[in-house]
């Protein structure tokens, strides 16, 4: 499949190279970007029913057949899907068995890839952007004219006209309507149900706004995080030190640098809602709670090799676009997000160059290695923060030997021995 290039790259499931956050990051850029240039997004949040158990196995093998999936795998596939059958167990009671008309089996390595082979064609049937990541669907478009509301609305009927062709359902109750910037409305509906319009919405772990601000997800991530550590203060609290340790860093930071690269807040209120939690769990490590002194939780942090948040935050956005512009992330092909600066003969000379996305000038800005990006002229504060602007102008600053690094694991590594850069707030 991948060899022939047969799954489509809006799909961001299952697959190596792509993931939520390369999906995060390409719709945010998208929806961004259309903002910062004042422009209404209007995004459907769709939901299907049950996706994995209402897969069709004869309108399954035929699109496999379609792809080339033919001859001895394909007879081989067809017994690994039918004459299936399960039972229901229940207090040591039996039910009568039934034989499983559809879906894919789950919890097997064949059946995920199966799934993208069955939704593959999905993007296909509308004009509009979608973003797949195996059964999670997301639809956008610019909203310029009342036309495109009615496009948009095309593009939902032809989605259930699809799903119904396929053996699919959406579940219309659990569908939403967020519109960025919105300056017009529209009642958008699907299977006869007008979708509801909210102004927040969860996607793939991410809480997305209508206006594009990171607080809110800030705000529910330092309070998932903090209830988390509550739990292990109360059952830990006689474990090892280093036993106490492993278990913020698995239970408790992973939730705070859950995608962290896409959502990275610049407020001050929001970087030290997120740093409070890390205090917090210092205490609790060292088993310290009473020292008050300026500085006593900074030295428990250094004692116990516990980088700040946002310098962690910051090592990993830069990581992420080193691997982009190497190549390394299939979902992010370089040429389609970041544009190399055409260098002078003096490297270290801010330089005016051409926007690669309109006709905007670039702002002038030095440029310190021979692999300096070209940053956007931004008109919003969003945009300007954004993954992509605001590493690339990171990355700028980068010296040639942190650069020059010939793996991302030792660019990552010289990024982290660096000092930290000024507070921006």
């Amino acid at each position: 499949m991948e060899k022939h290039s047969i799954l489509t790259n809006n799909n961001h499931g299952f697959r190596s190279g792509y993931s939520c956050e390369t999906q995060l990051l390409t719709t945010m850029h998208d929806i961004m970007k259309s903002h910062d240039a004042g422009r209404q997004v209007d995004v459907a949040i769709l939901d299907f029913s049950k996706a994995f158990d209402t897969v069709p196995h004869g309108r399954l093998l035929s699109k496999l057949h379609h792809y080339g999936v033919r001859g001895p795998v394909h007879q081989w596939i067809t017994c690994f899907l039918t004459q299936r059958s399960m039972r229901v167990v229940l207090e040591g009671t039996e039910s009568e068995e039934v034989t499983v008309m559809s879906g894919v089996p789950q919890g097997t390595v064949l059946g995920p890839l199966l799934f993208l082979c069955h939704i593959n064609d999905l993007p296909q049937s509308v004009k509009s952007t979608v973003r797949l990541f195996a059964d999670d669907c997301l639809l956008y478009r610019e909203i310029r004219t009342f036309q495109d509301h009615l496009t948009l609305q095309e593009d939902l009927r032809q989605l259930e006209q699809w799903a119904h062709k396929w053996g699919m359902k959406f579940n219309a109750k659990k569908c939403y309507i967020l519109s960025s910037k919105p300056t017009s409305n529209f009642f958008y509906n699907l299977d006869g149900t007008i979708l509801k319009q909210v102004d927040k919405s969860p996607y793939l772990g991410v809480q997305i706004s209508s206006d594009l601000k990171w607080s809110p997800h800030v705000t529910t991530t330092s309070n998932r995080a903090s209830s988390t550590l509550g739990f292990l203060r109360r059952n830990l609290r006689n474990c090892p030190q280093t036993c106490r340790r492993t278990a913020y860093i698995a239970l408790v930071r992973s939730t705070l640098e859950y995608a962290a690269v896409v959502w990275d807040p610049h407020l001050k209120q929001d970087i030290e809602r997120l740093e409070r939690v890390q205090h917090r769990a210092a205490r609790f490590i060292t088993k310290d709670y009473k020292s008050r002194e300026p500085g006593s939780v900074t030295k428990m942090l250094k004692d116990l090799e516990l980088t700040t948040l946002q310098e962690r935050r910051r090592q990993h956005r830069l990581t992420t676009l080193f691997k982009i512009s190497t190549g390394q992330i299939p979902a992010l092909p370089p040429e389609n997000f970041i544009t190399p600066a055409k260098q002078t003969r003096r490297r270290v000379k801010p330089t005016q160059f051409s926007d690669y996305s309109s006709n905007n000038v670039i702002e002038r800005q030095a440029i310190n290695n021979s692999k300096g990006l070209i940053i956007p002229h931004c008109r919003t504060e969003l945009f300007r923060h954004s993954f992509f602007v605001k590493t690339a102008q990171e990355w700028n600053h980068l010296s040639e030997e942190v650069i020059g690094c010939t793996s991302a694991k030792a660019f990552s590594t010289a990024v982290g021995n660096l000092p930290p850069p000024p507070s921006s707030f």
